[in-house]
């Protein structure tokens, strides 16, 4: 099964800095050899492999790193690799990872669309990435909930993409989340849709059944 490998980062500075992104250039740059070497059959260009960073406008200081694997195996055999030791030992100097998360995705979300006029979400000026808490014996209904839902954000959001899946390591047994990501031409046509008239008709069904929701904006800088 395809996953998205997500992981946030904050910086240990007050700000993100020039080395913060050097130091993530050359973590990314050792992943693309090894995935070469290793995994033959796999794209060799980034956007592709839905490789990317993301600093987040809310809080400029956290970045949300991107990654498609043909499945979290694969992904774990990154991770157990001496190159990928010694690329991310140099991140502990720029980022506080004290305050590190990381889960899988059970899609391959960041891909490109069937529709050619479609925008990537890695070429939107911004992406908001929506986290949704859902009580796990009621995943399935809130699965068709979205399904149904979604269609009012992607009218809305088009010609930019709509993508989500659902995380596939959980923190709570009792809890599922939906993650969610939309391309935007800016924060404030994000803000439209809450006030558009299709508005309740896709949130009303989702509100009566997610335990929490959080949206933050990002955009891409590497």
């Amino acid at each position: 099964m395809p996953v998205t490998n997500l992981v946030w980062l904050t910086s240990s500075s007050d700000t993100f800095t020039p080395e913060n992104k050097a130091a993530m250039e050359g973590a990314f740059d050792a992943q693309a050899d090894w995935v070469a070497r290793n995994v033959p059959s796999a794209p060799k260009d980034r956007e592709a492999r839905g490789v990317a960073l993301f600093q987040q406008v809310e809080d400029p200081r956290v970045v949300m790193e991107t990654a498609h694997w043909s499945s979290t195996d694969e992904h774990l055999t990154w991770l157990a690799s001496e190159e990928y030791k010694a690329s991310s030992a140099p991140l502990g100097a720029h980022f506080d990872f004290g305050q590190l998360e990381y889960f899988h995705l059970d899609t391959d979300a960041l891909r490109p669309g069937g529709e050619e006029e479609e925008e990537s979400l890695l070429r939107s000026p911004v992406v908001s990435v929506g986290r949704i808490q859902v009580p796990a014996d009621r995943k399935d209904e809130f699965a068709q909930a979205w399904d149904s839902g979604k269609t009012v954000l992607e009218d809305f959001a088009k010609p930019r993409a709509v993508r989500s899946g659902f995380r596939v390591q959980k923190s709570d047994p009792d809890t599922d989340e939906l993650v969610f990501f939309v391309g935007w031409p800016s924060v404030e046509k994000h803000g439209e849709f809450g006030r558009s008239p299709g508005f309740a008709e896709y949130a009303g069904p989702l509100q009566a059944i997610a335990k929490s929701l959080d949206v933050k904006h990002y955009k891409r800088i590497l």
